[in-house]
């Protein structure tokens, strides 16, 4: 055998060397792969837009902001503004809570005015635990720190948990029910 019967060993038909790889054929293929993942997104972002879960997440939002401003409303009341802030007790309220605030607003203002304190709030967490868009009620966690300020004395930190009941009204969510959890 010579060099050169050793270079006819090719078959015909058989390139020669590693398989070129066609651009025609790859880009292809791409194409498919790309469009059938487009589809699966599509799809899952169709099903996302109609199950609901993204007006429930907006309005979890929402409730947890009001729910919020409602314990701090509730847990801040100045006495030389007795009034004011009365005022706003009955503005974060509603239901059952709100009539409480009317029925014995006369008393709590006389008590907060004698004792001459001052409630601070604020809030530094708080989560939904139940929400029901459809009865319009909603069950928050809310962990409430209330500085209070009394004449000759030091200012005291009081940290306390509660349960707020919300319900939807017409100016948004109010509390209508306020629990101390243990």
């Amino acid at each position: 055998m010579t060099v050169l019967d050793e270079a006819d060993t090719e078959v015909a038909g058989e390139p020669s060397g590693p398989p070129r790889r066609d651009p025609v054929r790859l880009l292809t293929i791409a194409v498919a792969v790309l469009t059938v993942v487009a589809v699966v997104l599509g799809i899952l972002w169709a099903i996302t837009l109609g199950d609901g879960s993204r007006e429930l997440a907006q309005a979890r939002d929402v409730v947890l902001v009001d729910a919020r401003q409602a314990a701090m409303n509730l847990n801040s009341l100045d006495h030389e503004n007795v009034e004011a802030g009365l005022d706003l007790w009955e503005r974060s309220s509603t239901a059952g809570l709100l009539e409480e605030f009317r029925a014995n607003r006369a008393e709590y203002a006389q008590l907060v005015t004698e004792s001459q304190r001052t409630t601070e709030a604020t809030v530094p967490d708080a989560a939904v635990a139940e929400l029901d868009l459809r009865a319009g009620v909603a069950r928050v966690l809310v962990g409430v720190d209330v500085q209070v300020t009394a004449p000759g004395q030091e200012p005291s930190l009081f940290r306390q948990r509660l349960q707020l009941e919300m319900t939807r009204t017409a100016d948004g969510w109010k509390a209508s029910r306020a629990d101390i959890v243990r």
